[in-house]
């Protein structure tokens, strides 16, 4: 067993190319931004401009995207993300709240909540009440420390879900 790199959201499988690259023209940015590249993207609740989640998020707060780039730092920006929809797939390195942990059989189908350390996001399997994402599949082998998995979003936070009547 082996110790991993921790690493951020970054896309793993997309259906087709046309659900790559999303681009947030308009309203863009939210002023002062400073996420880095595989950021977990939400929106301002009163000027709808995109933004990265608080560290930890809340228990409502729904995912557009995980950035494509880091932010300019500049309101109203163009910004580019990879959209959090049922089809797409992301690899993220699972923690245990700040700590490392080795990759075992049950989380596989586990649903965990995030986490921000250091700018960078991962999976927190420490955290299984404010669930953001499930474990689909492992990219690394079990027992490695660090290692990243293939999650989704789950549907009831993903921002760009369509409301059924």
């Amino acid at each position: 067993m082996s110790t991993k790199v921790l690493r951020t959201f970054a896309p793993y499988k997309l259906p087709s190319r046309k659900t790559g690259i999303k681009w947030e023209r308009e309203p863009g940015e939210k002023a002062s931004q400073d996420w880095i590249k595989g950021a977990l993207l939400v929106r301002d609740s009163s000027s709808m401009e995109l933004k990265e989640l608080a560290t930890g998020g809340t228990a409502t707060d729904k995912i557009v995207g995980v950035a494509a780039h880091d932010a300019s730092g500049t309101a109203s920006t163009k910004v580019g993300y990879i959209e959090a929809n049922d089809s797409n797939l992301f690899a993220a390195s699972l923690i245990n709240g700040t700590t490392a942990v080795a990759l075992a059989d049950t989380h596989m189908g586990q649903k965990y909540g995030v986490i921000d350390s250091g700018g960078a996001w991962y999976v927190d399997v420490s955290n299984t009440t404010q669930c953001k994402v499930q474990v689909v599949g492992f990219i690394d082998a079990v027992g490695d420390t660090n290692a990243r998995v293939v999650v989704r979003f789950l549907t009831d936070f993903q921002a760009n879900v369509l409301a059924s009547s």
